[in-house]
């Protein structure tokens, strides 16, 4: 599964053949057809078991530390966007918006299920913040979390994998603690309030 992943993010979804992920992983063909029934079978797996991976760690991890709602999502996004930022998410960004939609849907499905996670834990977060008070009852959760994860995704994309730092200047530092700042303004203050600020 390890090697299925690594070729995928190195290589793209269409030039990587079960052949050359049985070589990189020192078995026979045959090995993998008896755990897996294709590629495609192969790679949904190796997704799901990944992001479920990632997501169970960073769980155990806000767990253990504790604190405010607050420094739990800061927590959560500082690891989102640090992984965001890596040379490997930019090569399986780029793999998964340009060729698993159209040529391996169950793939990019259990991609998707592994965002939707992701989304709905911190929507859980933003709904714990709300009954504490330390956020604002009327704030749409559910859209607030697509929106930070969005936001963070498609800057590490454009401004770091893409380049566009190169033409549009901005430290990464800098993109990130104002998008986290701004985000949880609007989650701890009223659209009217901050507009009479």
């Amino acid at each position: 599964m390890a090697s299925a992943l690594k070729l995928v993010k190195r290589h793209g979804y269409r030039r990587v053949r079960l052949d050359d992920i049985a070589r990189d992983a020192g078995v026979s063909k045959a090995t993998v057809y008896h755990y897996f029934a294709n590629k495609d079978d192969l790679l949904t797996q190796s997704v799901s078991s990944r992001m479920a991976e990632r997501q169970g760690e960073i769980e155990r991890r806000l767990a253990e530390k504790g604190g405010s709602v607050t420094d739990r999502l800061r927590i959560f996004l500082g690891d989102f966007w640090a992984l965001s930022l890596t040379a490997e998410s930019g090569l399986w960004q780029r793999v998964v918006m340009a060729e698993m939609p159209a040529e391996a849907p169950r793939v990019f499905a259990a991609w998707a299920r592994g965002l939707a996670q992701r989304w709905r834990f911190i929507a859980r977060l933003i709904t714990e913040g709300q009954r504490s008070g330390e956020f604002r009852r009327g704030a749409d959760a559910t859209v607030a979390s697509r929106f930070i994860l969005s936001a963070l995704t498609h800057q590490a994309l454009l401004h770091v994998h893409l380049g566009v730092r190169r033409i549009a200047p901005c430290s990464n530092d800098r993109l990130f603690r104002s998008s986290v700042e701004q985000w949880l303004n609007g989650l701890t203050h009223s659209p009217r309030t901050a507009s009479r600020r």
